[in-house]
């Protein structure tokens, strides 16, 4: 495997920090979330799906091999990740047993809204090849990017790679914009809640939380979701970030909501996240 398919792009995931506090003189956290529009994007995505990538949907042969050696009970059962997290850091370290919950009938609905404002842009070429083989892994699934407005992008991602790359190029306007996320997320429960939210549907939130938006108006819709779905899983690359904590106001609303936060910051990550999300 070559560093370019093991690794996130220039821009290093683990070089950028989220630890300045939240209040009112924040002004460099709002600088980066600014309510500026969008643009066009014509470079900077991969042109090639990395090769990694062809593990989603398949069990690889580090995490399973794992999860073999913890006890389970039936055959319709999968890791419960929240659960055995949880019980590793209560006990220190971590170690091959697991919890295991009942599996659901199918990995169900996905909902994915994905943050591609100006300070997320770094970001865009990591997620992006993630997003596609979900798409294509996924027979319920549902993309948007989000700025300080929302569009939906699952009809790019449901053609060929390089196809996909050439329809988010020539249509999308959302690139390197200002971030509003509160009232992006209300326009997707205006204009999809009603049909896509459900207790299969899992939301997967991919964003670093910078926000200019009113946190009472994020919270009001974080809770719709939650409420009407069966969990939300919040990505943020700034996790990796040493003594990183979830300190904007954004991340602090979303800790009330998340099932699980994580950075999806290596391949390893994204491959685990796509087996939980049920393509194991």
């Amino acid at each position: 495997m070559s560093r370019s398919d093991a690794e996130p792009p220039a821009g290093s995931l683990a070089e950028s920090g989220d630890d300045t506090p939240e209040d009112d003189g924040d002004l460099w956290g709002r600088a980066r979330a600014s309510s500026s529009p969008g643009h066009a994007i014509n470079a900077g995505l991969p042109e090639e799906m990395p090769r990694w990538l062809y593990h989603i949907g398949k069990r690889s042969a580090a995490l399973p091999a794992l999860a073999r050696r913890g006890a389970r009970s039936g055959r319709a059962t999968q890791v419960d990740w929240e659960k055995t997290v949880r019980r590793w850091a209560r006990q220190g370290h971590s170690d091959a047993r697991f919890a295991w919950e009942r599996a659901p009938k199918g990995p169900g609905r996905l909902v994915v809204l994905w943050d591609v404002s100006g300070s997320m842009a770094q970001y865009v070429a990591w997620y992006f090849p993630w997003l596609y083989r979900l798409a294509l892994r996924f027979k319920e699934v549902r993309i948007f990017g989000f700025g300080t407005e929302l569009e939906e992008l699952t009809s790019h991602l449901q053609s060929s790679y390089r196809a996909a790359v050439k329809g988010l190029y020539a249509e999308t306007s959302l690139w390197g914009s200002g971030t509003a996320i509160g009232q992006t997320f209300e326009q997707w429960n205006q204009r999809y809640g009603d049909r896509l939210l459900g207790t299969y549907t899992t939301i997967v939130v991919i964003s670093d939380g910078w926000d200019v938006g009113d946190p009472e108006r994020l919270d009001a819709e974080l809770r719709q979701m939650a409420l009407r779905s069966r969990r939300i899983i919040w990505i943020n690359p700034l996790m990796v970030t040493a003594g990183f904590e979830p300190r904007t106001r954004a991340l602090k609303v979303a800790r009330r909501y998340t099932s699980e936060m994580t950075a999806g910051a290596t391949p390893r990550d994204l491959i685990r996240l796509g087996w939980q999300l049920g393509l194991g």
